[in-house]
């Protein structure tokens, strides 16, 4: 809480086991043990259409926690070692009570008989998570470098509860189905690095590097009817998800007898090389593997924010940040936030009740609404975006329709971290300050 309380600044100032996620060299801040317990709740409300400009509707508030549980403690004066889990990403959303879904060009929705008409209408929904396990191992190998490496298994979880248009035998009537899906699996193991210096007392910067993992997803679709009529087919389906690389950038000051730090950081995630598209595997000949295509941009994001201790063991905190949406606009869904910038507020506070740290944040995040005012190239019935005969066909999702796509998205955070080491559980400066 005390990271998203300044908006995500945390590779120069983490001081607790989270750092083993932010910068794992920051675990030198620990003098003999510590574990740190968090709940986050993300509340996040999609704006899409489903049928063009004028059909747009409202997700209402989507729940997702976030979770982190982890402990460190230190096995040698400059060794220090310890153990984490969290829910790391997650991506997708829901629309409730959907009636009517069509390509974006105008049709007619209220019609009894309308091919587009979904009645009763249904919900619509795409969800993805990934948490990982994680290990750390921080050493001091000068009085004022410290360098960490975390190694990092990931799991991960997708579900799919959709309507989608068929490829049939009659491209002029289309034909919506009802589409489920979940699938999950371990991926491969990968690292995160990270360097901490203090050139100067009160000065820190830090460094961290993330590699890309990806996530191998088995389960099971079942998919709508290939012709109206017809029983559902129960499809092994294989996919896999990819997380990209991150850079991260920090500088922190601490100043006014260690009461007040101000940090800012820089950060890239390589969606770019990682999420060009998802391709989901189906074991049937009757059913089509499908593409999700998302071509998404490299993530530029950058905050500042600033802890005060306003009394001995009352911090209040503040952040703010501005970083660009990885979304493309030939691809958008109403699962995706709006390409553009996007922006953020944030702030918190804390208690310092002996070994025992509580701390509190809220938070806002969203931008300006995009409209597009033209379907793009994907915005087509299915036979238009089908390729290949028989076994080898493949379906490309839709994406890229007209209409006004817009995200709000509110943070709310609790966490505990209880520290074993300094007579009040944490450092503490000459001043007496934590």
């Amino acid at each position: 809480a005390r990271v998203a309380a300044m908006g995500g600044a945390a590779v120069a100032t983490a001081n607790n086991p989270s750092a083993l996620f932010h910068n794992p060299a920051r675990l030198d801040q620990i003098e003999r043990f510590a574990i740190t317990a968090v709940a986050t709740s993300l509340l996040v409300n999609l704006q899409a259409p489903f049928a063009g400009p004028g059909t747009e509707q409202e997700s209402g508030l989507i729940y997702a926690p976030l979770l982190f549980l982890g402990g460190a403690g230190r096995v040698h004066e400059r060794v220090v070692v310890g153990a984490g889990a969290y829910v790391y990403t997650g991506f997708g959303g829901g629309f409730r009570n959907v009636d009517c879904i069509a390509n974006g060009d105008p049709v007619d929705c209220e019609a009894p008989d309308s091919p587009y008409r979904i009645d009763p209408p249904a919900d619509q929904e795409v969800t993805l998570f990934v948490a990982e396990f994680a290990i750390p191992v921080q050493v001091k190998v000068h009085e004022r470098v410290s360098l960490g490496v975390t190694l990092r298994l990931p799991w991960g979880r997708q579900d799919v509860r959709a309507h989608q248009d068929i490829n049939n035998s009659n491209p002029d009537t289309p034909f919506l189905g009802q589409a489920e899906q979940t699938l999950s699996g371990f991926g491969i193991p990968g690292v995160l690095l990270g360097v901490n210096v203090e050139p100067i007392d009160g000065l820190h910067i830090g460094l961290a590097y993330r590699s890309k993992v990806w996530v191998n997803l088995d389960g099971t679709t079942t998919t709508p009817p290939l012709v109206p009529g017809a029983d559902p087919l129960l499809v092994d389906t294989s996919t896999r998800w990819d997380v990209p690389h991150m850079l991260r950038l920090g500088v922190a000051y601490t100043t006014w007898r260690d009461r007040l730090t101000v940090t800012g950081e820089f950060k890239i995630q390589f969606h770019d090389e990682a999420n060009e598209a998802q391709v989901f595997e189906l074991d049937n000949p009757l059913a089509p593997d499908t593409r999700a295509e998302f071509r998404w941009k490299n993530v530029y994001f950058g905050n500042l924010a600033a802890e005060l201790w306003a009394l001995p063991r009352w911090p209040i905190r503040l952040g703010v940040t501005l970083a660009r949406s990885a979304s493309e606009p030939e691809t958008l869904t109403p699962f995706s936030p709006p390409p553009g910038i996007q922006y953020g507020m944030y702030g918190g506070f804390g208690v310092l009740a002996g070994p025992l740290q509580v701390d509190m944040a809220f938070g806002w995040g969203g931008g300006p609404a995009y409209t597009r005012t033209e379907n793009g190239a994907l915005c087509v019935d299915a036979d238009e975006r089908t390729e290949g005969v028989g076994a080898r066909r493949t379906l490309t999702a839709q994406g890229g329709c007209a209409g006004t796509y817009d995200v709000d998205s509110w943070f709310l955070s609790l966490s505990a971290t209880f520290r074993l080491g300094a007579e009040e559980g944490g450092s503490e400066s000459e001043s007496g300050e934590p």
